[in-house]
């Protein structure tokens, strides 16, 4: 009878180098395809591609909300300067008057766009404002109004302000504002629309003429449709009402009433600070 062979043992060391060998393999092949498609999935991502903000690319807000105080109505911060914005509903304004009041600076509105036919139209008391303010030595920005759907409809209105500053030295920013409002409107989802393009197109002809570019906002607008991360390159006009502003992001000016009340002005006015 012939004599059964005896099976060989596994080699235990064999197997384990094997083993791991092969893990090493796999972990590095899929390695390599996983940076195969993230390569491919941004050379596919569109230019213009919306970009979360995060704190490595847009800038944030330092300021402690501690260091505001209210005094008589008036909101302080080490170092900012006090300024109003207004248009033609605060009626005539006795700039001079204003000034006594502690005020720096104006930012008056320039136009708007009609919200329901989409036309352009010029504020009524722009010049007045504009020649009133800088005679009694404030500082002077501007502003437009806008309900632009596109970008071209952004570069219209940026143009519209350019002829009708033909040239008038500013000493602060021409902001771009644009905002929803109540009641009837041509905008029914402000969420469907390249709000952050048209803030772009806007800015950069603004630019083009010497003009320092700017955008307004409100915190929510700001949080919900605008990217920060494409807006750093402007002056950035915050709207939080209250005393302890908390946006945050980067911000160079900031609104934070629109119920002030000075010498000079019949009407309640918006009310604004300039940080250094």
């Amino acid at each position: 009878m012939a004599k059964k062979r005896k099976k060989k043992k596994p080699n235990n060391a064999r197997v384990i180098i094997f083993t791991s060998l092969a893990a090493v393999i796999f972990t590095v092949l899929m390695g390599w395809l996983l940076q195969s498609c993230l390569a491919r999935t941004e050379q596919e991502r569109p230019a213009d591609a919306p970009t979360e903000p995060t704190e490595e690319t847009a800038a944030r807000n330092e300021r402690d909300p501690e260091d505001f105080y209210m005094e008589d109505g008036v909101l302080h911060y080490p170092g900012a300067a006090l300024g109003i914005d207004v248009s033609t509903h605060q009626g005539l304004i006795d700039w001079e008057q204003v000034a006594d009041a502690g005020v720096t600076f104006a930012i008056i509105r320039a136009g708007y766009r009609g919200s329901t036919k989409g036309q352009l139209y010029a504020d009524e008391l722009f010049w007045d404002n504009l020649n009133g303010a800088k005679e009694a030595g404030l500082k002077v920005g501007v502003y437009f109004f806008s309900q632009a759907l596109t970008v071209e409809e952004a570069a219209e209105e940026a143009r519209f302000v350019l002829e009708l500053l033909d040239g008038e030295p500013l000493e602060l920013p021409v902001y771009y504002d644009w905002e929803q409002i109540a009641g009837e409107s041509r905008i029914e989802d402000p969420g469907t629309l390249p709000l952050t393009d048209c803030c772009e197109a806007f800015c950069e002809a603004v630019r083009l003429q010497g003009y320092t570019p700017g955008v307004y906002f409100n915190q929510d607008q700001g949080y919900a449709y605008l990217d920060f991360v494409r807006l750093q390159r402007y002056e950035l006009w915050l709207a939080e009402y209250g005393d302890n502003p908390t946006f945050r992001y980067r911000y160079d000016c900031l609104q934070y009433t629109d119920a002030g009340r000075l010498p000079g002005i019949e009407t309640s006015v918006d009310m604004d600070l300039i940080f250094p």
